[in-house]
């Protein structure tokens, strides 16, 4: 296997909006945890938070990676990609309003849409399928935190 040709324009659009997605999800959900979680609420002092920032700025530039080196897109494909921009932004914010059963469907929709992009894209470029892990783990994660805030009173 050969080291996939990245289209350099597609990357000059993807990385810097998939960057400034994952920065405003990190300036955004800064505040957002469980009622009565302790630990939850010490996470922004602690050094951990720089770590765990950077890491989810990385999975951020494996998504636009992923989206660089399969192109030219179908349509049904760009719009799956940025749904995977568009609708972590959109959980976040359901959270802050504190509208959790919409922000736990909207993360499973974000999460359902990112599998099936990251399919069709590896179906192409296995290795673009791969670059979309993180953030799928991210989706899941997202998931998971709307589930523990709707059934947390």
């Amino acid at each position: 296997m050969t080291e996939p040709t990245v289209n350099r324009s597609a990357l000059v659009l993807w990385m810097p909006a998939s960057l400034l997605v994952a920065a405003l999800l990190l300036w955004l959900g800064a505040d957002l945890h469980p009622p009565g979680a302790a630990s939850a609420r010490t996470l922004p002092a602690s050094p951990l938070t720089g770590a765990m920032g950077f890491a989810f700025l990385l999975a951020f530039a494996a998504f636009a990676y992923a989206a660089s080196i399969t192109t030219p897109h179908s349509r049904s494909e760009r719009t799956g990609l940025w749904a995977g921009l568009a609708l972590p932004l959109g959980v976040v914010l359901l959270l802050q309003a504190e509208w959790s059963i919409v922000a736990l469907l909207v993360a499973l929709a974000w999460l359902a849409i990112l599998i099936w992009t990251a399919w069709q894209l590896a179906r192409r470029q296995p290795l673009s399928g791969l670059m979309m892990l993180p953030v799928i783990g991210s989706a899941i994660a997202s998931f998971l935190l709307s589930a523990t805030l709707w059934a947390l009173p």
